[in-house]
């Protein structure tokens, strides 16, 4: 038994939709149960999950659909087996259901030829008002509850051609218009929460940059480190922003791009056989 986990989508307005198909030879050794109000084999947008129950060895299709869905980072996919243990290091079963991948070949922080680049953020705290970290370090509290209700990323000596675009959406008022570096987003003192951030590098230069983004929300889902562009939110999409962590370097050269969008964040040891295959199809921009 496995569980599909909608993680994050790079596409803005409407999330690209994922469908998985089954082996018609193998139909009716595949069961299928997605989120309430989903039909099954769909995944609709971040926070959404199908639960996978296979018999004997079975071949799933997956295809993304709607537009933007032939971006190289159009959605981020994680699976995880249910019916195998593995030692969680101490971190609660809902974080490491809900962490975003780790992306391929690029690690959580600059490596040794990478040179880190120095962030400033601040943050609006419930019941704390305006804190300031730095790059590397956690704006709020990653294991409380106090909303992080406003923030903004200041970048010093930035260089022209490169910039950062970063945006928020707020609980019963939809997503704000994104800013870039040195500009606040969110509220203060409107005890509003932010349910959901998207983060990217701009301009000419940004292939020559990595920012890492983590995010953690109220229910406990921690979603990185995770390679910019993200958009993440909380699985059902009310929980609220509680930690914000952002680490940017400078990097050699552009890191390769893993073409698997379905990653464990803790990998069970392998099974003496796969129970079942999953493959992703070409993308399409057709809609159902």
């Amino acid at each position: 038994m496995f569980a599909l986990r909608y993680v994050a989508t790079a596409i803005r307005g409407v999330a690209p939709r994922v469908v998985m198909t089954v082996d018609p030879d193998r139909a009716d050794d595949v069961r299928m149960l997605s989120s309430p109000g989903v039909a099954p084999g769909m995944l609709r947008q971040p926070g959404d999950l199908c639960v996978i129950s296979v018999e004997r060895d079975a071949t799933v299709l997956i295809t993304t659909i709607g537009e933007g869905a032939d971006h190289p980072e159009a959605v981020t996919l994680q699976l995880d087996r249910l019916d195998q243990s593995a030692p969680n290091g101490g971190r609660s079963s809902s974080r490491l259901a809900l962490s975003a991948p780790e992306p391929a070949n690029v690690p959580p922080a600059a490596d040794a030829g990478d040179r880190a680049i120095p962030l400033r953020i601040a943050g609006h705290i419930e019941r704390k008002g305006d804190l300031f970290v730095t790059g590397g370090d956690w704006l709020g509290d990653p294991d409380g509850e106090a909303r992080i209700e406003g923030f903004s990323v200041q970048w010093p000596r930035r260089p022209a051609n490169v910039d950062l675009s970063y945006g928020c959406a707020l609980l019963g008022l939809g997503r704000l218009p994104d800013v870039v570096a040195g500009e606040f987003v969110g509220t203060r003192m409107q005890a509003r929460a932010i349910n959901g951030v998207t983060f990217k590098l701009i301009g000419e230069d940004a292939d020559a940059y990595a920012l890492i983004v983590e995010a953690v929300f109220s229910d406990g889902s921690h979603f990185g480190p995770a390679l910019a562009p993200v958009d993440l939110k909380g699985p059902t999409g009310r929980e609220h922003l509680v930690g914000l962590r952002l680490q940017l370097s400078e990097v050699k050269a552009k890191a390769p791009r893993s073409s698997s969008r379905a990653v464990a964040s803790s990998r069970p040891e392998p099974a003496p056989r796969k129970p079942a295959r999953i493959f992703r199809a070409p993308r399409s921009s057709a809609a159902i």
